[in-house]
């Protein structure tokens, strides 16, 4: 299985609750500025990444956000990794997902406001080769401009989720 780096959607304000905030507000917390991330567990080859970078923009209203995520090798080179899409969707109260990946897969689901504290993306992600499994993101929000992901996955659904990594990303401003 690649290895996989989901970054997504979350949003709180710091006086509100999850349940307080619009999908419209969910849906574009991470516009503005280049999120990037540290990989923790790079063994320094070459071809491992060092660091990752996303930038998330609305498409063609405040209801539709668009991001490309790359990633950062040892050796300089930046690879563009994933391109996703999100929705509003209103009718279901929640962010339809979308991704596609530099290695042919391709990932629905949704994100969706949990427990008032954190956001929870589950997508289902098929290979090129057919093969498929679950991915569940929760995103905790630290501050406006910082966020620890925890990723889990499954073979199916009557399998338990299984821990697969965490980041931590902080916004930064774009330089004009």
């Amino acid at each position: 299985m690649k290895r996989h780096l989901l970054i997504l959607l979350l949003a709180f304000a710091t006086n509100l609750s999850a349940q307080d905030r619009s999908l419209e507000d969910l849906l574009n917390f991470t516009v503005g500025g280049v999120w990037t991330s540290e990989n923790k567990s790079n063994d320094s080859e070459p071809d491992s990444f060092s660091s990752f970078f996303m930038e998330f923009k609305n498409w063609s209203s405040k209801s539709s956000v668009t991001a490309n995520i790359f990633g950062v090798k040892n050796n300089g080179d930046t690879s563009q990794l994933m391109e996703v899409w999100n929705y509003l969707n209103p009718s279901d109260s929640n962010i339809f997902f979308v991704q596609r990946t530099a290695w042919g897969a391709h990932c629905t689901g949704t994100v969706t406001a949990f427990e008032g504290q954190h956001i929870e993306i589950i997508f289902k992600t098929v290979n090129p080769d057919g093969s498929s499994y679950d991915t569940r993101d929760i995103h905790y929000i630290l501050s406006k401009n910082a966020m620890r992901a925890e990723t889990f996955h499954r073979l199916n659904e009557s399998k338990e989720w299984e821990k697969a990594g965490e980041s931590f990303w902080k916004r930064e401003k774009t330089k004009s």
